[in-house]
């Protein structure tokens, strides 16, 4: 198992430029301490995630500052984007790092976010895995159809070539089986979560992903499992929870409105905004408990392990700390050696499965 750093509601300091700083030194870190990668988001029209309309570009940057860093767009949303373009930069990208890039995809769920498109928010889900093939053949060096501005029908090839000849794609997932199902099928990997706290059907998911590709003839064990986990490290868990649990509850309340979104756009019948703040500010509170027993990464060390191994027997390869929920930046570059030592632990334990029995 791994760890990687993961950048996700943009909450790190008071300013774009200084968050853009704080996220260049987790780099840094992540990449002196052999981590696996960062992953940044792609968000719009909103001060959630505010800083990172284009990961892109933060990734540009992170990859002048690292050598051997795994650099991951965490996700990028496949339908606002024409795959022609995403070739393109994408190889930049590939070949400013060295070869080091590699793309978790989504479908996108909030509707605002199609104002791009707003043609393609019924069908996003199979837009998705359809831009995704069009950008790998794009990076093997295939032809593309397309037509020119006098609308004349051309075959293009995307400048400039990668460095890897095959793009590493993770999916985004949420619970749906069936996307992890599809995943497993065309050999790709997984990024998920168990924000839900459903630990039995997070189990049964990565099972099916297993089973579908060793169907699909992929080798099931070769594919990669990514968990994100919140993540916040301390000697004291009293400590912890006086730093942690309102910057958390603030981060919470303020994704209520893109909840919202996200029950309409499973077409379910919940009202968010229809909750007062004492049922919210419950909401919150039972979360964070939730979350400390066994659902995140915050609390001591030791807690951290026992939950990574358990995460483990579930079949996660790796776990994405997600660092930025509103705890300040210098809190969050404070609790690095914890994260370091956590990977060097798992590291060991490794290590030692691989030894030969006596």
């Amino acid at each position: 198992m791994q760890l990687s750093l993961m950048l996700f509601a943009g909450a790190l300091a008071p300013t774009a430029g200084q968050q853009y700083e704080i996220a260049l030194q987790l780099a840094e870190f992540a990449d002196r301490e052999g981590l696996a990668g960062i992953w940044f988001p792609e968000r719009h029209f909103t001060s959630f995630g505010g800083p990172y309309p284009n990961p892109m570009l933060i990734l540009a940057a992170v990859a002048s500052r690292t050598r051997r860093l795994t650099l991951r767009s965490g996700s990028l949303v496949a339908p606002l984007h024409d795959p022609i373009r995403l070739a393109e930069e994408l190889a930049m990208l590939d070949q400013l790092s060295g070869g080091r890039i590699e793309t978790a995809f989504a479908s996108g769920w909030h509707p605002n976010d199609y104002a791009f498109h707003p043609e393609r928010y019924e069908q996003r889900r199979e837009l998705m895995f359809e831009s995704i093939d069009a950008l790998c053949r794009l990076w093997r060096g295939d032809a593309h159809a397309a037509r020119s501005g006098l609308g004349e029908p051309i075959q293009l090839r995307t400048h400039p070539r990668p460095v890897q000849s095959r793009l590493q794609v993770w999916i985004a997932a949420a619970q749906n089986p069936e996307t992890f199902r599809r995943a497993g099928e065309r050999g790709e990997h997984v990024l998920t979560h168990v924000l839900d706290g459903n630990l039995k059907l997070l189990a049964d998911n990565i099972a099916l992903y297993r089973r579908q590709r060793a169907a699909a003839g992929h080798d099931p064990e070769a594919g990669r499992v990514a968990l994100m986990l919140h993540t916040f490290l301390g000697d004291d868990e009293a400590q912890v929870a006086a730093t942690v649990r309102g910057p958390y509850g603030d981060y919470l309340k303020s994704i209520v409105p893109m909840a919202q979104g996200l029950a309409t756009a499973r077409a379910r019948a919940v009202d968010l905004k229809k909750l007062n703040a004492r049922q919210i500010t419950q909401f919150v509170d039972c979360h964070y408990d939730r979350a400390v027993r066994g659902l995140s990464l915050i609390g001591t060390p030791a807690a951290a392990r026992a939950t990574l191994d358990a995460m483990r027997g579930l079949g996660v390869d790796e776990v994405a700390c997600l660092v930025d929920f509103g705890v300040a930046g210098r809190h969050v570059l404070a609790q690095l050696p914890h994260i370091a030592a956590l990977q060097a632990s798992l590291r060991v334990h490794d290590q030692r499965l691989l030894e030969p029995s006596p």
